[in-house]
């Protein structure tokens, strides 16, 4: 609030100054400028007022407008705030009015991973004002708030961490080039959704960059989760085993089984899951994962490398099996994961096939999640939340303790 006042005051000073040394020189001001400077003044103070009368809210730089009067028209500084909430008074009520339904529809489509090419012309075809320097000055607010959301505190305790990639393009240095967006989901001890956090990498996966991305997590605050679910990253299962070493890591359940289709042929793929999908009904885990180690065997002469791999996951794929049998079908995949990635893919078609940046991809995928979150996740997992009690003895059994609450 002090550097917002600060740089108010700063700005304050120079016009007023300036107004002053152009009478000290005689240089003639019409009363337009004066009519203009004034209303910029006035509008500056509003918005410190309503800073200080709002802590939480923040100072967010100027939109430029033209406003007709009788001395003629006038070139006005109009001041924002971060919420949105602040309007100058001083502004006439119908210009106020259809400034902020035009920034709120560049707002909108912008939100919804419309190229800059696009909404340029959909501003054309309606006959709105368009500045590109207001989409520009849109799109910085959004990658602070971006960069702001992936440094919060996270519950130190969760049910589960969901870890799934999305593959796509974005312009980088001038080129397009394939990225891979790692996005991670959380569910809380109040059985709600959350996204933890994006990562994008641009190399192949390893331990280093699982321990990084782990670490990353665990510096914002999470550090007991009691399952985390994943496809079969390259280096991540040594990583989740170093960082996380009490928690149950559940290896993609349908994964596995198009992984199977691919490795082997396809009537012995066919029938090797057809077989899974029974053994996926049996209540006990043990049960489970012995007749999981039969089927794999009755294949292992055929698809020795392919069969080897399955079965020294075994453990990793029946994880889930130590939960409360009513949820279990919320745990053994991460297609919680993938219904995000379908909307990010929504996005990179609207967008014209690519991103136009790294940050064109974080800030778009984070809004738009955002967005389901606040519509969707927040009343929480209703099977899940029925589960509480049986989830925290779980919990208590891998970590002796009892979840922290939310």
């Amino acid at each position: 609030m002090r550097n917002d006042n600060f740089a108010n005051n700063s700005i304050t000073n120079s016009v007023v100054n300036e107004m002053i040394t152009k009478i000290q020189n005689g240089d003639n001001i019409s009363a337009k400028e004066i009519l203009e400077s004034a209303m910029n003044l006035l509008m500056m103070a509003e918005r410190n007022l309503h800073l200080q009368q709002n802590n939480q809210d923040k100072g967010n730089g100027y939109f430029h407008r033209k406003l007709g009067t009788p001395l003629g028209q006038l070139n006005l500084e109009v001041p924002r705030d971060r919420d949105g909430d602040f309007r100058p008074s001083i502004l006439p009520t119908p210009y106020q009015r259809d400034y902020q339904e035009r920034y709120n529809f560049l707002q909108a489509i912008m939100l919804n991973g419309y190229s800059p090419n696009t909404i340029k012309r959909t501003f054309d075809q309606l006959n709105l004002h368009y500045n590109p320097n207001e989409l520009k000055q849109l799109k910085e607010n959004y990658v602070e708030l971006f960069q702001q959301w992936q440094k919060r505190q996270l519950p130190t305790d969760v049910i589960a961490l969901f870890i799934d990639v999305y593959h796509s393009s974005a312009l980088i240095d001038g080129h397009i080039k394939k990225t891979a967006l790692y996005v991670i989901i959380s569910i809380d001890f109040e059985g709600k959704k959350d996204l933890a956090g994006l990562y994008l990498y641009d190399g192949s996966e390893s331990k280093a960059f699982w321990l990084q991305t782990l670490n990353h997590l665990i510096d914002r605050g999470i550090k007991c989760p009691l399952l985390i679910a994943s496809d079969d990253f390259s280096g991540l299962k040594q990583a989740i085993n170093t960082l996380f070493p009490n928690a149950l890591h559940q290896l993609c359940f349908i994964h596995m089984q198009r992984n199977v289709r691919r490795n082997m042929g396809h009537n012995d793929a066919s029938e090797f899951n057809q077989t899974l999908q029974q053994i996926k009904l049996i209540y006990n885990k043990d049960d489970c994962q012995k007749q999981f180690i039969d089927l794999c065997n009755k294949y292992e002469s055929q698809y020795p490398t392919f069969i080897k791999a399955l079965l020294d996951d075994t453990e990793n794929y029946f994880a889930y099996k130590k939960f409360p049998p009513a949820i279990q079908k919320h745990f053994y995949t991460t297609n919680i994961v993938e219904s995000v990635n379908s909307i990010i893919e929504t996005l990179r078609c609207r967008m014209g096939g690519f991103f136009q940046s790294k940050d064109s991809l974080y800030v778009n995928t984070f809004l738009s999640i955002r967005s389901l979150q606040q519509r969707k996740w927040q009343k929480g997992i209703p099977m899940v939340k029925s589960h509480i009690y049986e989830l925290k003895q779980l919990f208590a059994q891998l970590y002796e303790r009892q979840p922290v609450s939310v």
